[in-house]
């Protein structure tokens, strides 16, 4: 027999909506000013906010992967390269007897418009 225990209800998670940046803010992104001279605690809130974004971005970029991820990686692949050579397109040869009767066909068709035109 299964256990059948309701699940608990989960916390809602509550996101801050982050206001768009003042242009004081905007400055302080910029290096054009300090975070000191930011007014508000609206935008000492967003600066912090941008000052962590900023730092996990720094370590993110810094992230390497493990040697052993690596290894595997490297051993998996093929000791020689495989190289594709590409598809070796027909030649597209038009015989003299084609040639003839496409331009036959066409000096007909062109006759017949010019016949309907005088008429």
């Amino acid at each position: 027999m299964i256990d059948e225990m309701p699940e608990a209800p989960q916390p809602e998670k509550k996101y801050r909506k982050t206001p768009p940046a003042t242009p004081a803010v905007q400055a302080w992104l910029d290096g054009e000013q300090s975070r000191e001279q930011l007014g508000t605690a609206d935008e000492q809130e967003t600066a912090e906010l941008w000052a962590r974004i900023n730092n996990e971005a720094e370590g993110l970029r810094t992230r390497h992967t493990p040697i052993h991820v690596q290894s595997r990686i490297m051993s998996s692949l093929p000791d020689t390269p495989v190289v594709k050579e590409p598809l070796a397109e027909p030649e597209k040869k038009m015989s003299p007897a084609v040639a003839a009767i496409g331009a036959i066909v066409i000096l007909l068709i062109g006759g017949a418009i010019g016949y309907m035109l005088v008429q």
